[in-house]
């Protein structure tokens, strides 16, 4: 069932070492295309996914 068609990810510039992932590793693979980005002044960075089906 993928009831996802997209995803908004809004990447903060911190670092904390290895990260913390979004997705497990043992997780099904999911294709995704970039569809935008922006950048804003605080460094966020806006990026916007659509899902290939």
């Amino acid at each position: 069932m993928n009831l996802i068609d997209g995803y908004w990810l809004f990447v903060n510039p911190i670092i904390l070492g290895a990260g913390i992932r979004l997705f497990p590793d043992n997780g099904q693979k999911t294709m995704l295309s970039l569809i935008s980005s922006k950048q804003f002044n605080s460094g966020v960075t806006e990026l916007n996914y659509s899902v290939n089906k």
